[in-house]
C-alpha cells in the first residue's frame, strides 16, 4: 500500500532544516524524511489489534510541523523517545474490517476514529501503567518509548489502511454523518482546552484564532455555557463568518488597534506606555489561545483579566521569546493542553464532542471546506499552507473505495 510517513532520521531531517532555507517546497524533496511511498500492508499483531480501511482523514496542524520539519530541537518535545518511522494522519474515519479474538465492543463494518495516536502504557501494555495513563491522561504517558510496540509498519490515517491495538480506536455513532464523524477528534482537543477552564454564565471568554480548532472551540463553549458571552479572534474575514454560525457572540478581527478595541469590548482601561508597550487593566476571564506562538500567547496574557485564566490549545515547536511578566504582575494562571484524555466525571472527551455533534445544531460539517484524493496531498498541504487565498478550513483527503 501507498503510504504517507516520516521516517525519525537524523540526517535526513537535517538535510530538510537545510534546504527549507532556500526552498519552500524542500519536504518534498527525494532527501526529505516525508515520504509518500510503497510500504507492506499491515495486518494485527496478535489478539489485541484490529485492522481498518481508512475512508478519509483531516489534515491538521500538527501533521504539517512533521511533514516540513518546523521544529527546533532545542524545544520539549524533540527530545521526547521518539519512533523510527512515524505514520501521519490522526483525523480519520474508517471502517474495521478484522478483529483479533480479544478486541471488544466492535464488530466488522463498524466506524472507528483514532482516540490514541502516540503509544501509550495502554498500547504497550505496561501493567501497572504510568500514573498520567491511570487517570486517563495517555497523551502524558510516563513510559514513552519504554518498550516497542510488535511492529514497526502500523499505518495512519494517511494509509489506506492501518492496524490499531484494541485501546485506540473510538466507535463513530450510526447516526453521525461522515462528515461529522470527521471532526470527532478535533473537537475533542477543542472540548479537552475548554474543560481545563468550562466557562461560566455571565464571563466573556475570547478564543484567539478562527482555524479548526479555533471554531470547534467556540462550538464547545457556547455547548458547555450557553450564557457565556463567547468572542473570537479571526484573521480573514471567511473565518469570521464561520465564527458566527458556531455561535460566536462577538468577533474581533486581528490587525490594527487590536488593543484599544478589545478593551471597549470588555469594559478594560487601555494604557499605552512608552515604546508601544500596549496594556489592559481587566480584560477577559478566560482566554483560549488556538495559535499558540510567540504573539498570540503574549497577547493573550495582557487581554486576560487581573486572576483571569488561559488556556493554551495552539501547537507551537519552535518557540521564541514571549514577555510572561503578566503572569506574576496580574496573578494570571496558565495551563494547556496535549490534544484529549478523560475528563470529569470518567467521561472521555471523545464522549464529549460526539456528544455536542449528535446535539448541536450548528452547521459543523460546513468547516469541511475542501477535499482532495490521497494522491494529491500536497495540493492539500499548499491550501493550508496559503488559507488567505484558499479561504481553507477543514481539509480532507479521501480514499479511493
Amino acid at each position: 500500500m501507498k503510504a504517507l510517513y516520516f521516517e525519525n532520521k537524523l540526517a535526513k531531517i537535517a538535510a530538510l532544516k537545510a534546504a527549507s532555507v532556500f526552498s519552500r517546497d524542500a519536504a518534498f524533496a527525494p532527501f526529505s524524511p516525508l515520504r509518500y511511498a510503497e510500504v507492506d500492508e499491515p495486518s494485527p499483531p496478535n489478539a489485541r489489534w484490529l485492522k481498518v480501511r481508512n475512508l478519509s482523514c483531516g489534515l491538521c496542524g500538527t501533521d504539517l510541523h512533521l511533514m516540513l520539519m518546523e521544529m527546533d530541537p532545542r524545544c520539549f518535545p524533540a527530545a521526547t523517545p521518539g519512533i523510527a518511522r512515524k505514520f501521519l494522519g490522526h483525523e480519520l474515519v474508517g471502517e474495521v474490517v478484522e478483529l483479533g479474538a480479544e478486541v471488544e465492543g466492535l464488530a466488522l463494518g463498524d466506524r472507528v476514529t483514532l482516540a490514541v495516536d502516540w503509544p501509550s502504557c495502554l498500547q504497550m501494555e505496561i501493567d501497572p501503567p504510568c500514573r498520567s495513563c491511570a487517570r486517563g491522561s495517555y497523551m502524558l504517558c510516563e513510559n514513552l518509548g519504554r518498550r516497542a510496540l510488535p511492529l514497526r509498519d502500523t499505518g495512519g490515517g494517511f494509509s489506506p489502511f492501518m492496524v490499531m491495538h484494541r485501546t485506540q480506536p473510538y466507535k463513530v455513532p450510526p447516526q453521525l454523518s461522515h462528515e461529522r464523524a470527521l471532526l470527532i477528534e478535533p473537537l475533542a482537543g477543542a472540548v479537552h482546552g475548554v474543560m481545563k477552564r468550562k466557562p461560566r454564565a455571565g464571563e466573556k471568554a475570547l478564543v484567539i484564532g478562527a482555524g479548526t480548532i479555533g471554531l470547534l472551540a467556540v462550538a464547545a463553549a457556547k455547548a458547555f455555557s450557553p450564557q457565556t458571552e463567547v468572542h473570537c479572534l479571526a484573521r480573514y474575514p471567511f473565518q469570521a463568518e464561520a465564527a458566527e454560525r458556531l455561535g460566536a457572540d462577538s468577533i474581533v478581527m486581528d490587525g490594527k488597534d487590536v488593543y484599544p478595541r478589545i478593551a471597549k469590548l470588555t469594559g478594560a482601561a487601555y494604557h499605552r506606555g512608552h515604546f508601544g508597550n500596549e496594556i489592559m487593566l481587566g480584560g477577559y476571564d478566560v482566554i483560549y489561545d488556538t495559535v499558540g506562538n510567540d504573539h498570540s500567547l503574549r497577547d493573550a496574557l495582557r487581554w486576560v483579566r487581573a486572576q483571569g485564566d488561559v488556556v493554551l490549545l495552539g501547537i507551537n515547536f519552535q518557540p521564541g521569546k514571549i514577555d510572561y511578566t503578566p503572569i506574576w504582575h496580574q496573578e494570571v494562571k496558565v495551563t494547556g493542553i496535549n490534544c484529549h484524555a478523560t475528563e470529569e466525571g470518567g467521561k472521555t472527551s471523545f464522549d464529549m464532542a460526539t456528544q455536542i455533534l449528535g446535539e448541536t445544531k450548528a452547521p459543523v460539517e460546513s468547516l469541511i471546506t475542501h477535499r482532495f484524493p490521497m494522491a494529491r496531498f500536497r495540493e492539500a498541504v499548499q491550501a493550508f499552507r496559503n488559507k488567505g487565498q484558499s479561504h481553507a478550513i477543514k481539509i480532507v483527503l479521501d480514499h479511493p473505495r
